[in-house]
């Protein structure tokens, strides 16, 4: 019995045993995600395609063979070029750079998306691994208790509701080890597959340390520089003046250079052609079109930035505030004062071996809430940290 009480009166020890660190495991799904190996694709497709838009139109070559009622033949040739200033001017392919700049930050935008998602599930499969040893701790405690009314009924020391007792709380104890094993395998599963089918490996059951920026007026300055959701709107606005630019310069006659010939027998013209567009109809429309986007544009941009630093505020003050309760809780159950005075109560006959069960149940709801605030306060520094991204 003395050996049961002590293994009872241990202390839950979890190591950070990991192979590899988080960002180890961050930069394998970046590498190997196929989703975003397919988006890098798209991505260079979708960027020679805005160039290729940007470029003059081809020439334009046209023949022909006509037949006189005298019998004679005409043979016409014309080759022609059009130019119109959105390409002279570079407008069209610096609007094409800046719609390939949003491409590249549409990129980003997944990138981090996933990889928030594999550091989020990275943290919960630590705590599962951390949850998997406290509950096989506390079912190898469990079974020997178990053990040990069965014997002790057996001889008459103990009554059956006591046995029982003893045996429902073993039965507890190994379900809800299987539910975190199960937990844990769906987890890891879903990592799988955002590591493009490659299996990765985590044994750690303690959380990497991660801290709060220790000024967060600072850090949102820093922040507002490298999102790439707020460089997403300020490129479009960019864009949008890009596009007035354009269109301005599209209300312009567009010019076309070419030459031309006639051939019939015993004579021929030769010489240089020129043609004007001009657009009537469409210029002022698009224009207008282009001044609306781009106030619609701006404001859009202002809107993001009110929102994003609301945003930060709450993800601050909820993650720090979490930093506080984890702290708090694991003062409680780091400490092993409240264990050792229950095991003196135990050795000097002051309650059963019920009771005292009943008394470490209350420590190991302690440890479960320090475990689950650890994790959601890591949650919450994640996305704060994707703001960064």
């Amino acid at each position: 019995m003395k050996r049961i009480l002590s293994m009872l009166a241990a202390v839950i020890a979890c190591t950070a045993a990991g192979a590899q660190t988080i960002d180890d495991i961050l930069g394998q799904v970046g590498e190997n995600n196929l989703t975003l190996k397919a988006l890098q694709q798209q991505l260079e497709a979708g960027a020679d395609a805005n160039l290729a838009e940007a470029k003059l139109e081809g020439p334009e070559v046209e023949f022909g063979y006509l037949f006189g009622e005298d019998g004679r033949r005409r043979h016409d040739f014309g080759v022609s070029q059009s130019f119109d200033f959105g390409a002279l001017t570079g407008a069209r392919k610096r609007l094409a750079l800046g719609q390939n700049e949003l491409l590249a930050l549409e990129y980003r935008a997944s990138r981090r998306d996933i990889l928030t998602q594999a550091r989020k599930l990275v943290y919960r499969i630590i705590n599962c691994n951390a949850l998997i040893a406290e509950y096989t701790h506390r079912a190898d405690n469990a079974r020997a208790v178990e053990q040990a009314y069965r014997s002790g009924y057996e001889k008459g020391e103990f009554s059956v509701i006591d046995y029982r007792k003893a045996a429902v709380g073993l039965a507890e104890a190994e379900g809800t080890l299987r539910l975190c094993e199960v937990e844990r395998d769906g987890l890891l599963a879903e990592l799988k597959n955002l590591n493009g089918g490659e299996e990765i490996e985590i044994t750690a059951c303690e959380q990497e340390t991660v801290l709060l920026p220790g000024s967060f007026g600072q850090w949102l300055e820093q922040a507002s520089g490298k999102s790439s959701a707020l460089e997403y709107v300020r490129t479009s606005t960019s864009n949008s003046e890009k596009q007035l630019s354009l269109s301005r310069s599209e209300a312009f006659p567009s010019l076309s250079v070419g030459y031309k010939s006639e051939v019939v027998p015993g004579e021929g013209f030769r010489g240089v052609s020129v043609g004007v567009s001009i657009p009537l109809w469409s210029a002022g429309k698009k224009i207008s079109s282009a001044k609306k986007q781009l106030e619609a544009a701006r404001l859009a941009e202002q809107d993001a930035l009110v929102q994003f630093r609301t945003n930060a505020e709450n993800l601050y003050e909820k993650a720090a505030s979490l930093a506080e309760s984890a702290a708090g809780y694991a003062l409680l159950t780091d400490s092993d004062e409240g264990l050792r005075d229950l095991q003196k109560a135990l050795d000097s006959g002051q309650m059963s071996l019920l009771d005292y069960m009943n008394e470490i149940s209350y420590f190991y709801s302690s440890r479960e809430l320090a475990l689950q605030t650890q994790l959601e306060y890591l949650l919450a520094v994640a996305d704060l940290m994707a703001l960064e991204m």
